[in-house]
């Protein structure tokens, strides 16, 4: 290889590593400037001179900008190309964040502000569309947990940055960090390939997607200035829930399927697909949203209350970004379903919610480290049903519809922000109300994240986690004291019941399922290899059953065929040696021998001569000196009143009439495999009268040699007598449970075959 090819593979892999950090800095910015906002608008509110309802409304403007830039920005993107909707949303978020840094009143401020929050959401909305484009559909989950991973690192070293920032030069000077946070991303987006231009055809926008949109506006802001209504949670949870749907609606152009079916077809316009990636996406999205910010909430009164202090939350707080790079590197090592990662991953964040409210009094350093392990574990937890939930959304976003369905997840995730808004903030920090209302935020935040599993994963690992703490809990506190419950050790066994409890679930949930798939194969092997034949095959009705020793293999040794010819119906039961899914192989192979040999045979002589001379190349070409196969063939021409059979190796039929079961009397030559047919003397078929009201059953060696407890043979002779002949199916059925009862297990394929003539009524 040359070195100006190796240089030039250098430099395409150098590129394609920096346009999916570019991709992940665009996405980070969506969190990073609202964060950075709401980190600095005291101070800017106080230098301004902004009341708190100033303050509120600054929120409520941030919030319904965002929104607005994110859903206009999809549909722009779908009319104009992700190339310009990114680069002009980043200029566009420049020349706000200037006028942010720049106010000289709260006007100028709150324009500032309109402009560059709506101009970010549009450039995340852009970068997010362009992530199919950058990456093959069989690389997004790699990528997005590789994503989540530096997105955590981004926001955490963002977050930082504008702190120091502020701390040096005020508010003025950490508003300026996202300035150019936009600029070094819009140079560097410039020549980004995944960012593509204006679509030949651009498709029509979602049905009623502007009156949509406007009502996800309108409830995003009503859910920012639910502290100025006082509303109650309950209210805001359910408008959090409706804001979600009309969302999901808005993306989609149509209402989720749970609600379609509720509504009328002629108001819900319910089409037929399912859009479940958007819809687990939203909730994910609006999960994160509320989780991240009741969790800041929480970390900051609960560690005040109890002596640590303010910074003291912030550094708690960081064990959540931690939480999303494990998150993140554990969905990079390992393909876990979506199911799974909701399930585990929001009980667990669930439950360690839950356990904050057990923080220690009077040790500081203790709580502190306890709440940033627990916000860890929640953070793992939400990031976890991030990465599959957005695999999938990103993996199944319409091509020509590709921007608008991108925005539903970041807008998801501003709408769960904004719900938290719902526990007024001054409530928070007044020191008579301040503890009785984080209990409340928090048994909240552990119910929505609750449901969120159950919505999203696998009800019973989300059970099985939240049971195995609860009960660990329960059992702590009742048969000691309840401080022991607070102690670190226990907190940590609390968690750790809840994951191996999970894990035991969600492991016998793949089990189950892996076992699930290979019957459902099995049973499809069974019917392409087993045809089930017509209950009427020329003069004759038949009834057949087949039980496999393995059941969880669902076919065997046994085999069984019936072919109609130009003037017979011929028949072939048999008993390969071996079981389970090793015999398939041979059971295949006689089968398709006599499938393809029984329409230009003369006789059933010539038929079997067929069959043992394959059964005998089959074991040669395998090298089993001992595979053989021992069969019955029977032949019924029209319009007769006797059966023809050769037996092979085989259990004789039995001839069943008023309450008398007898064995055939038949000559018995080798089984197959043993190439020795043609070397006897001719053998002859038998005949057999098949009277009507009599009826033949053919079986294998799995029936009359199952075992009682006591070692006793199955009696079918004596059984035979005592069940009833009036319908073929139901003497099979009959006969196998019986036998099922009476013997201790059934360790050998079973195959039947019930015949009698059409005349026999």
């Amino acid at each position: 290889m040359s070195a100006a090819r190796v240089d030039s593979e250098v430099t395409g892999y150098g590129l394609r590593w920096l346009e999916r950090l570019v991709l992940v800095a665009g996405v980070a910015l969506g969190l990073l400037v609202p964060t950075l906002h709401s980190a600095t608008l005291v101070r800017a509110g106080s230098s301004l001179g902004m009341d708190a309802t100033a303050r509120a409304a600054s929120q409520i403007l941030v919030v319904a900008a965002s929104l607005t830039g994110a859903l206009m920005g999809g549909r722009a993107a779908d009319v104009w190309g992700t190339r310009r909707v990114a680069l002009g949303g980043l200029t566009a978020a420049c020349v706000g964040g200037v006028g942010v840094a720049a106010a000289p009143v709260v006007w100028a401020y709150w324009a500032g502000l309109l402009v560059q929050s709506g101009a970010v959401m549009a450039a995340v909305v852009g970068f997010l569309a362009s992530v199919p484009v950058a990456h093959p559909t069989g690389r997004i989950r790699q990528q997005v947990s590789g994503a989540f991973a530096a997105l955590a690192a981004a926001l955490i070293a963002g977050v930082g940055l504008a702190l120091v920032a502020e701390r040096v030069g005020g508010w003025r000077a950490g508003e300026s960090v996202p300035v150019f946070l936009c600029l070094a991303l819009l140079v560097a987006s410039l020549r980004l390939r995944s960012l593509t231009g204006r679509l030949p055809q651009p498709r029509s926008a979602p049905d009623r997607f502007a009156a949509r949109g406007v009502l996800v506006v309108l409830l995003g802001a009503g859910l920012q200035a639910a502290p100025l209504r006082n509303w109650l949670d309950a209210q805001v949870v359910v408008l959090l829930a409706l804001s979600l749907t009309v969302l999901f609606a808005c993306s989609c152009g149509e209402w989720p399927a749970w609600l379609a079916r509720m509504i009328p077809r002629s108001t819900a316009e319910a089409g037929t697909k399912r859009h479940t990636p958007v819809a687990a996406a939203v909730t994910a999205g609006g999960v994160w949203g509320f989780g991240q910010s009741a969790l800041a909430t929480v970390l900051l009164v609960l560690l005040s209350e109890r002596g640590a202090g303010q910074a003291a939350g912030l550094i708690a707080f960081t064990g959540f970004g931690a939480g999303f790079v494990v998150a993140g590197l554990v969905c990079l090592r390992y393909d876990v379903t979506r199911f799974t990662a909701s399930a585990l991953g929001l009980t667990l964040a669930a439950v360690s919610v839950a356990l904050m409210a057990t923080l220690p009094h009077g040790r500081p350093v203790l709580a502190t480290s306890l709440a940033t392990a627990l916000a860890m574990v929640v953070g793992t937890g939400i990031a976890m049903a991030q990465v599959s939930s957005v695999t999938e959304y990103l993996a199944g976003l319409p091509a020509g519809s590709r921007g608008v369905a991108a925005a539903a997840y970041p807008a998801a995730v501003v709408l769960g922000g904004a719900a938290i808004s719902g526990i007024p903030y001054e409530s928070v920090i007044t020191d008579a109300t301040r503890v009785s209302t984080i209990s409340q935020l928090l048994w909240i935040t552990v119910v929505v994240l609750a449901l969120a599993a159950v919505l999203l994963g696998r009800s019973a690992i989300a059970l099985a986690v939240a049971g195995a703490a609860a009960v660990q809990y329960v059992l702590v506190t009742v048969l000691s004291e309840p401080r022991y419950a607070q102690r670190p050790l226990s907190l940590a066994v609390f968690v750790l019941s809840g994951v191996i409890v999970g894990l035991a679930v969600w492991i016998r949930g793949r089990q189950s399922e892996r076992l699930a798939r290979t019957v459902a194969g099995a049973t499809a092997l069974q019917q392409a290899v087993l045809r089930h034949p017509p209950e009427h095959v020329g003069d004759l009705e038949l009834a057949c059953l087949y039980r496999p020793a393995t059941t969880d293999a669902g076919i065997g040794g046994d085999f069984y065929d019936v072919a109609r010819t130009d003037h017979s119906t011929r028949i072939l039961l048999g008993d390969v040696r071996g079981k389970g899914l090793d015999a398939l192989r041979i059971v295949n192979d006689v089968l398709g021998c006599f499938r393809s040999r029984v329409h230009d045979t003369t006789d059933l002589i010539e038929l079997a001569t067929h069959l043992d001379r394959h059964v005998a190349r089959t074991a040669a070409a395998g090298g089993d000196n001992e595979l053989f196969a021992t069969a019955v063939l029977l032949e019924h021409h029209d319009h007769s009143d006797e059966i023809h059979i050769l037996n092979c190796g085989h259990l004789p039929p039995v001839l069943l009439g008023q309450q008398r079961a007898e064995e055939v009397d038949l000559p018995v030559l080798l089984p197959l495999g043993f190439a020795a047919l043609h070397q006897q003397a001719r053998p002859a078929t038998t005949p057999v009268p098949l009277r009507p009201g009599t009826v033949l059953l053919l079986c294998t060696d799995g029936l009359s040699e199952a075992r009682s407890a006591s070692g006793d043979f199955y009696p079918l002779l004596p059984r035979l007598s005592d069940i009833p002949l009036d319908d073929l199916p139901d003497l099979l059925g009959s006969l196998v449970a019986d036998a099922q009862q009476r013997t201790l297990r059934l360790t050998d394929d079973i195959a039947l075959i019930a015949i009698t003539s059409r005349g026999r009524h």
